[in-house]
């Protein structure tokens, strides 16, 4: 029985790796710095600009502190930004973006970033 359990384990695909926290921080600020040009209230489009910057700063503080090089966020921050910005003004209605505000907010609480109250469930 035992060799039918190593067999198996051993077939099992291995695990997969998250990605670095900085990196989530980063694409945080990404959404935030899009979703600040489609909107065109104040203070709303103010909050949005701030929360891009605080997770920004958020991620370099991040990176460094993982032993990472600070420079990579530029790349992930601006794939993450194109790929926002390639879905245009449709991007409120998909379940990726909720999914990706919901994992922001989480962030920002886990992580003591202090975002506007408007901008936090």
């Amino acid at each position: 029985m035992f060799r039918y359990v190593l067999t198996a384990a051993l077939l099992l695909p291995a695990p997969t790796h998250a990605q670095p926290v900085s990196w989530g921080m980063a694409q945080c600020g990404a959404l935030m710095d899009v979703m600040e040009d489609y909107v065109h209230q104040q203070p709303q489009k103010q909050y949005l600009d701030e929360a891009a910057v605080l997770m920004a700063a958020a991620a370099r503080q991040q990176s460094q502190a993982e032993g990472r090089n600070t420079a990579e966020l530029v790349k992930v921050q601006s794939a993450k930004r194109d790929a926002w910005v390639d879905m245009g003004n449709t991007m409120a209605f998909k379940a990726e973006f909720g999914d990706w505000v919901d994992y922001c907010q989480s962030l920002a609480k886990s992580y003591d970033i202090k975002l506007h109250k408007s901008m936090l469930r």
